[in-house]
């Protein structure tokens, strides 16, 4: 996938809450994510992947430090992945908390690819970066690691002497203090960013294992994270119409439902099915990708309002002001004005 479409993927909006809970300046935290600074703690959406990118882009410079991520990312370790926590903390063993972990956190975080694999008498949980990261490569790779490395250290107390960290990329400024955080080996440049520890911990018995808890979980994560024909006809929806933004300016016209319809090879009418079964419209989708390239664009105090219009598809900056006044009960301006402190 590009990386211009992966920005846009959904994800939940649980991470941004919880950067938000570590930093009271939120009008600095939402700058350019389209995220009104007083909506943060309550905000009910998911979150697109270039909004995560940039609040964590924002945190970073807030935070005036490079490894302020440590401490956040221990603290998330066990409560922020809803079933997936519950599951792996009540799993019999700390492979099957791992696997779990590595099968179902994907869906929350579509910016990585996730895999566990035995290599001799080794295990290895490596993450593979997408998209590029950027200035927060760091953090974002070395957070899901942090958060398997905590499990580890919760399921099987002790020296972590036989586990290490790998990472692709050269030694941070901050590297001196990464002994103190992992108590492992950390080898940078390395081939792969993972953390590997013996094939026999495996085995260790969680002390916390609840069975009901346990079979419970995995049900709800599997509910949770099943994909079904429905929901994926609502996501090719979603793409097809992004799709339509990346096209030239002049080409920007939003495609009727027919010719959607046809792009996914179904009649008009399965189409309609499809979407009213996961509670939505065709016009409901259209106002939604809208809103949010709306809100993404209008992030950007180099774009004027009317360059924001037509990147919409409005050949009229008017009918472009109409509009988002109905979705978000206020003008383009003044949006603008509240999320990033600019002017219109």
């Amino acid at each position: 996938m590009k990386q211009a479409k992966l920005e846009r993927v959904l994800m939940p909006n649980t991470y941004v809450k919880h950067v938000a809970q570590e930093f009271a300046d939120h009008e600095r935290l939402t700058t350019g994510s389209g995220i009104a600074a007083d909506a943060l703690l309550t905000y009910a959406e998911p979150v697109s992947v270039a909004q995560h990118l940039q609040i964590i882009r924002n945190a970073l410079d807030l935070a005036g430090r490079p490894d302020w991520y440590f401490a956040w990312g221990r603290r998330m370790a066990e409560h922020f992945h809803g079933p997936i926590t519950n599951a792996w903390l009540s799993a019999p063993t700390l492979g099957a908390g791992l696997d779990t972990f590595l099968k179902f956190i994907p869906g929350r975080v579509p910016y990585h690819r996730w895999s566990g694999y035995g290599e001799g008498d080794e295990f290895v949980c490596e993450v593979q970066e997408l998209i590029d990261l950027g200035t927060v490569r760091v953090t974002l790779v070395e957070i899901p690691l942090l958060v398997m490395h905590e499990y580890v250290r919760t399921i099987r107390p002790g020296p972590l002497a036989g586990a290490r960290i790998e990472l692709k990329y050269p030694p941070p400024e901050h590297a001196a203090v990464y002994a103190d955080w992992y108590g492992c080996e950390v080898r940078f440049n390395a081939r792969r960013n993972a953390l590997i520890i013996p094939a026999a911990w495996r085995t260790v018995h969680n002390m916390g294992h609840d069975e009901g808890t346990w079979t419970t979980s995995l049900r709800h994560c599997e509910v949770l994270c099943a994909i079904t024909e429905d929901k994926d006809t609502l996501t090719s929806v979603r793409r097809l119409l992004f799709n339509r933004f990346e096209q030239p300016v002049a080409a920007r016209v939003i495609p009727s439902l027919e010719e959607i319809a046809a792009a996914l090879h179904l009649s008009p009418r399965t189409l309609i099915r499809r979407l009213r079964s996961v509670d939505t419209t065709y016009q409901a989708v259209v106002d939604g990708v809208q809103q949010q390239r709306a809100r993404e664009l209008l992030g950007n105090p180099n774009l004027r309002i009317q360059d924001v219009a037509l990147e919409l598809g409005y050949q009229d900056p008017n009918s472009f002001a109409r509009s988002f006044k109905r979705w978000f009960a206020m003008t383009p301006g003044d949006y603008r004005k509240r999320v990033a402190g600019g002017d219109a």
